[in-house]
């Protein structure tokens, strides 16, 4: 889609697929810093005019949809082009207040939190919020959030093995949501069926 310094005159609101973003340290470790979906948007470096401060590339095949960007602002009086950028700002914000916030926690915790927030995601856009196939590799969940890929395969198997998840490659069943929410931390307010 585009990589750290391009030039950005557009943001994009993702229609389908799934994309990650990200930047390459200087020693060329790759640092993932969202996965977006449907509703996310991308491009929020065009709003000051500088260049591309991260880099996105699909995960799938993706539709974006243009958010124009002209010499008045966002959307150019367009109501729903601005709210757009307002909503994908708000999200953006959340995903890394989530993120720094992680990284406090042990595997089990961060794994858990993100499986609800992707499950939650999923039902927003009318998806299952048991039955999830996850669009990125476990190496990039595993970089995402801040664990070794065989700390994350060993915390999926731990899932496995306490029935709280089925897993298969990317296909994840979640068979204990209470016991997901609780290990998040969370209140087991709201188990979906």
């Amino acid at each position: 889609m585009f990589e750290t310094g391009d030039a950005q005159s557009e943001a994009y609101i993702v229609r389908c697929g799934h994309l990650k973003s990200y930047r390459v340290h200087r020693d060329g470790e790759e640092q993932i810093l969202g996965m977006l979906g449907p509703g996310d948007v991308l491009g929020f470096d065009a709003l000051t005019g500088r260049p591309a401060s991260y880099s996105v590339v699909a995960l799938e095949i993706a539709s974006l949809e243009r958010i124009p960007l002209g010499r008045d602002g966002i959307g150019e009086g367009d109501s729903a082009g601005y709210m757009n950028v307002v909503e994908g700002m708000y999200r953006e914000l959340q995903r890394f207040s989530r993120l720094l916030y992680m990284d406090r926690h042990p595997a089990e915790r961060r794994l858990a939190e993100f499986l609800l927030d992707f499950s939650r995601e999923e039902g927003e856009r009318g998806r299952s919020r048991i039955d999830l196939m996850l669009p990125f590799n476990r190496r990039d969940l595993a970089c995402f959030l801040g664990l070794a890929p065989e700390t994350l395969s060993r915390t999926f198997s731990r899932f496995q093995e306490q029935g709280i998840l089925s897993v298969d490659n990317r296909e994840i069943h979640i068979l204990e949501y209470e016991a997901l929410l609780l290990t998040a931390g969370e209140q087991p307010d709201s188990v979906p069926s």
